[in-house]
């Protein structure tokens, strides 16, 4: 019983700070480590998909393996090629997949695959011209002001 407490406790918390830091301007995600990055997205994975404790530090595995290939990459963009970037993080997230899909049973793989969909339809405009949910334009006031 106390480590249903817990766990569901630090899940809780978990969670709660994935909303905390992706609510901060400038994308909370850049500036997260890859450890934090692979905690949340495995707490959000095990939440979302009722994982097994197996299932939930095997998630949390490849999670760090990637969140750590991912920053690598990052860091070595300095000239700032932004395609090249693109397709680097897609082939990355393929292989991602590819290792969750051996840790998911197919009806986990299913839920997941919609409900990172409605993430990506609800997290708005991105660099580069993609486009997820549209931002609510300010309007303005007698004054001119917003």
């Amino acid at each position: 019983m106390k480590f249903a407490i817990q766990s569901t406790a630090t899940l809780v918390l978990a969670v709660l700070s994935l909303f905390s830091v992706s609510a901060q301007p400038g994308g909370g995600w850049q500036r997260q480590s890859p450890e934090e990055r692979a905690s949340q997205q495995a707490a959000l994975m095990t939440e979302k998909l009722a994982l097994s404790e197996a299932q939930a530090e095997k998630v949390k595995e490849i999670s760090l393996k990637y969140s750590k290939k991912m920053q690598e990459a990052r860091e070595a963009n300095t000239g700032g090629d932004w395609s090249a970037m693109r397709e680097t993080m897609t082939a990355m997230r393929e292989e991602q997949d590819k290792e969750y899909q051996k840790v998911l049973t197919s009806e986990q793989w299913e839920t997941w695959v919609k409900e990172r969909e409605e993430m990506m339809k609800n997290r708005g405009p991105r660099p580069g011209g993609e486009e997820g949910r549209p931002r609510k334009k300010k309007e303005k006031t007698d004054d001119g002001s917003n």
